[in-house]
């Protein structure tokens, strides 16, 4: 039913009885006959004017370039996975009919363009170094014989080892008649980890945008205005805005375009984003090699003072035989060439693109407006 304005009603409400009319909050009475049973009443504004039929807000129902009407915008903050039914203050006395007519409809969701790329951190490698042999194996046999009925005896160094006397173990002279050093290693340049930037400002897309019908079916007193929700009815966040029709480029309009509200804060929204942006991973190239040489002194005793034999040892480690009777107590090495080569970090190239498509413009009324 179309709503009246206030005076229409008091000249209808005259001209039916002829009696007195009473006003009270924009409803007249008369001969104890209620006006609201014959229509509803006009909305008045805080300035005198009527507002017609429309509880929230009057606007010119549509505008070139944009889509009819007004929408609830709001921006996800975060990882909230925002509906239209978060958008409107529902009021306590409410029936749940009434709670579910007031639930805006939703329009469509958009994407707010991912920022600049933050850029990507330098790659680095770690130094190459001469690493000391594991240790030793000694075998019962001479010539490191390890075939059968030999007796095969490990003399391992410790992790890490930086070549000082070590006592692993002890071997007695019936098991001790040779032994193999392991080979002297070159250990190469490897990445440094460090943190990957994401790909652009936020995960995939860019942050969500949902936009929400504030149309509502109440009249306005100008046929060519519609009825949105109001500000006191909207939830803290969401905003009213225009939406241009898409891809189209519009200017905000004036306020005296828009019955004075000044929907005068533009915002760029998009259907869709695709931000393939990343950087290259990081490798180390060798830049000259490694040279490394030690010398391998094994012991009698477990303090490194009674020599049995020392071997100068490489890439291919080395065998030796052992002095008959001899036992092994205690391992020492020294370096003879230590010359570690070099490298040189390559990577962390900025990859990839950013696809923006279907562009939407919001011209949005400033915030609590």
């Amino acid at each position: 039913m179309r709503r009246w304005a206030i005076g229409r009603v008091l000249a209808a409400l005259a001209s039916m009885s002829g009696a007195a009319v009473a006003v009270a909050s924009g409803c007249g009475a008369t001969d104890g006959y209620d006006c609201r049973d014959l229509l509803e009443c006009d909305v008045m504004n805080e300035d005198g004017t009527s507002n017609g039929g429309c509880e929230g807000t009057c606007v010119v129902a549509r505008l070139p370039g944009f889509l009819p009407g007004v929408f609830l915008v709001r921006e996800n903050a975060g990882l909230e996975d925002l509906e239209c039914d978060d958008a409107v203050l529902m009021k306590p006395h409410w029936t749940e009919e009434q709670r579910k007519n007031a639930i805006p409809p939703s329009y469509s969701k958009f994407f707010v363009a991912p920022g600049a790329h933050p850029g990507c951190d330098p790659c680095a490698c770690t130094a190459p170094a001469c690493v000391f042999p594991a240790g030793l194996t000694v075998s019962s046999g001479w010539m490191c014989d390890d075939g059968p009925g030999a007796t095969l005896t490990p003399f391992d160094a410790p992790a890490g080892w930086d070549g000082a006397c070590v006592a692993p173990g002890a071997v007695g002279a019936e098991a001790f008649g040779s032994f193999r050093i392991a080979p002297v290693t070159a250990r190469p340049c490897e990445v440094v980890a460090s943190p990957v930037p994401r790909a652009g400002d936020a995960p995939a897309g860019g942050r969500g945008v949902i936009a929400c019908d504030a149309n509502r079916e109440a009249m306005c007193p100008n046929r060519g205005h519609l009825c949105v929700v109001g500000a006191a009815d909207m939830l803290p966040g969401w905003r009213r805005c225009l939406l241009s029709e898409e891809d189209e480029d519009v200017e905000c309009p004036p306020g005296e375009e828009t019955l004075g509200l000044h929907f005068s804060e533009q915002l760029t929204f998009w259907g869709e984003v695709e931000d393939s942006r990343a950087c290259s991973p990081c490798s180390c190239t060798e830049t000259a090699p490694s040279t490394c040489e030690a010398l391998v002194s094994t012991f009698e005793d477990a303090a490194c003072g009674d020599l049995v034999a020392a071997a100068v040892v490489a890439e291919n480690g080395v065998c030796h035989d052992a002095e008959p009777g001899s036992t092994l107590g205690s391992v020492r090495a020294e370096w003879r060439v230590n010359a570690p080569g070099s490298c040189a970090p390559s990577g962390r190239e900025l990859v990839g693109e950013l696809s923006l498509r279907k562009k939407t413009t919001a011209c949005c009324l400033p915030e609590g407006t």
